[in-house]
């Protein structure tokens, strides 16, 4: 059961500290001319910070440093306040005028549930993804009555 656990965390910061992580630093986002140079340091701080958040709750998740139930609480508390803080963002757009994607970036992915086109968005896609896994660890911390 922790094995379990520590896995989906694990995949959990990844999906910020990896996968967001390179979608961020390249030509779509810290080096894309049209983003004001500012920005683009921004994005770069965020992304290292993120990856430093992230080998951190990894430590946290897998090095033997103290009782792993008190050390897997806190890797999911780093990951809830990341995560939270995209889903934040996105619900304060309108505040400052933000996009959930450039148009020089990535594009929305394109799903068919039937007849219906459904157009997804990456970014909430992937912080869905990291959501639904730090609920499952969650969950199988509740049900088994701990880590």
């Amino acid at each position: 059961m922790t094995i379990a656990v520590q896995v989906l965390v694990t995949i959990s910061v990844l999906s910020f500290a990896a996968v967001a992580s390179a979608a961020d630093l390249n030509h779509t986002h810290a080096t894309n001319p049209r983003w004001v140079p500012h920005a683009r340091f921004h994005v770069v701080w965020q992304v290292f910070t993120h990856i430093g958040i992230g080998a951190l709750a990894l430590v946290l998740v897998w090095v033997p440093l103290g009782p792993v139930g008190v050390r897997v609480w806190i890797a999911i508390g780093i990951c809830a306040v990341v995560i939270a803080g995209f889903f934040l963002a996105w619900a304060s757009m309108r505040v400052y005028d933000g996009q959930l994607s450039d148009p020089n970036g990535y594009r929305p992915a394109i799903a068919r549930l039937g007849k219906v086109r459904v157009t997804l968005d990456q970014n909430v896609l992937l912080f869905c993804a990291g959501s639904a896994l730090l609920m499952a660890a969650l969950i199988i911390i509740l049900i088994n009555g701990g880590v």
